[in-house]
């Protein structure tokens, strides 16, 4: 569960930011200042999540690929059949 939770983190909050309003239209004796609580803790809840979904795609995108190496590989070959650059 804990695993899942992790996995699925943002998509168990946005369920249950989407609930919000569907609870204020079947209870309408809420008291507003606590819809402004609810407001202000789905806000600060999305801005981490936010965050750490940022955090992950930035790792992610400063991983090293292994086709970088191949890559480098074909821009010598070409360069050496180009006669740019002298065999090594």
């Amino acid at each position: 569960m804990n695993q899942f939770i992790k996995d699925h983190g943002v998509r168990l909050f946005a369920a249950l930011a989407a609930l919000v309003p569907l609870l204020v239209t079947r209870f309408p004796d809420v008291p507003w200042e606590a819809l402004v609580a609810t407001a202000a803790t789905l806000l600060g809840v999305g801005e981490f999540a936010q965050r750490h979904e940022n955090t992950k795609t930035n790792a992610a995108l400063h991983e090293d690929s292994p086709r970088d190496r191949a890559t480098e590989l074909q821009a010598e070959l070409t360069a050496i059949e180009a006669g740019l650059k002298t065999e090594v």
